[in-house]
């Protein structure tokens, strides 16, 4: 009779550790235009570039080329120093990257020698683009 109450007794206590066993964490999701890249980073300084219509910016590619840090300053657009983490990577001598994680807008960053291309979209179709060339 004791073994059966001890048995009852353990029974429930049993029941909610296996349930809070099998429970997944749950991990807070945040927008991928504001986390922060994993991606390495060499200590050189980013590429500065000038642009058409004003624009200015630098961009540092990691180690790996799968990201790029944009740094952009463009007037017709009212950005100054606007920071842009983009992913993609190279192909041949050949550097594209875009992000796309906000609804409204996709950017594009391309690169070719000494030439680069920053390039947005709007979700109504709208669409901008500076060309750029090393400094």
């Amino acid at each position: 009779m004791k073994t059966m109450l001890k048995f009852a007794i353990a029974l429930p206590t049993l029941a909610l550790l296996s349930a809070c066993a099998t429970t997944a964490p749950t991990v807070p999701t945040t927008d991928a235009s504001e986390s922060v890249t994993d991606m390495a980073y060499d200590r050189m300084m980013p590429q500065p570039y000038t642009c058409t219509d004003g624009a200015q910016l630098t961009a540092k590619q990691s180690i790996n080329k799968q990201q790029v840090m944009v740094n952009a300053t463009v007037p017709k657009i009212k950005w100054s120093q606007q920071p842009i983490l983009l992913n993609g990577g190279v192909e041949g001598d050949t550097s594209s990257y875009i992000n796309d994680a906000n609804p409204e807008v996709a950017y594009a960053w391309h690169m070719k020698g000494d030439k680069g291309i920053l390039a947005m979209k709007w979700k109504d179709g709208t669409a901008y683009q500076v060309n750029c060339e090393k400094r």
